[in-house]
């Protein structure tokens, strides 16, 4: 069984894996990053930690998502505090993860999805390669909800170099 932290981007439906997720912050009081790029926000200091805070949907195709009252960030583990919980996640390498806190803003929080593994397909066929790597499956429902592979997501980022100017201590 999977738990999924679900969120949404516009009407859109999306998970992440529960045990990836350190918290779901409703602090958006964002500070920009000079220069940056479109896909990252800025920094936001939660409780004296500074996180680097991305636009989920800039990164999965979409337009900017503009600041609302039901914004949230969603605040991953970083690759330490995930080796405490590997052994119940097999198919995730810690390494994967980032070894710096980093959080993505989405519209609003939805509930936490329960679902068995032959309740999640495969990503449609119909998505760009580009898309369809970021995403791990569907679980099919009103609204269809679209499971994020995190490890991709962060792949994809590191990959790009987007990142390398910015560096949070």
């Amino acid at each position: 069984m999977k738990q999924l932290v679900s969120f949404y981007l516009g009407e859109q439906l999306f998970g992440i894996d529960i045990l990836l997720v350190r918290e779901v912050n409703p602090d958006t009081n964002i500070i920009p990053v000079p220069r940056s790029r479109g896909e990252i926000c800025g920094l936001v200091n939660i409780r004296g930690q500074v996180i680097l805070v991305a636009d989920l949907a800039v990164l999965l195709g979409m337009e900017a998502r503009t600041i609302s009252p039901e914004s949230h960030v969603i605040i991953l583990k970083t690759s330490q505090e995930f080796v405490r919980v590997r052994s119940r996640v097999d198919t995730i390498r810690a390494e994967s993860l980032a070894d710096k806190p980093i959080g993505f803003l989405v519209d609003r929080i939805g509930d936490v999805v329960k679902a068995q593994d032959n309740e999640i397909e495969p990503p449609p066929t119909h998505l760009d390669e580009c898309r369809s790597k970021l995403f791990t499956g569907v679980i099919r429902g009103e609204p269809l909800l679209s499971v994020i592979g995190v490890v991709e997501l962060l792949t994809e980022l590191y990959a790009n170099s987007r990142l390398s100017a910015i560096t949070v201590e």
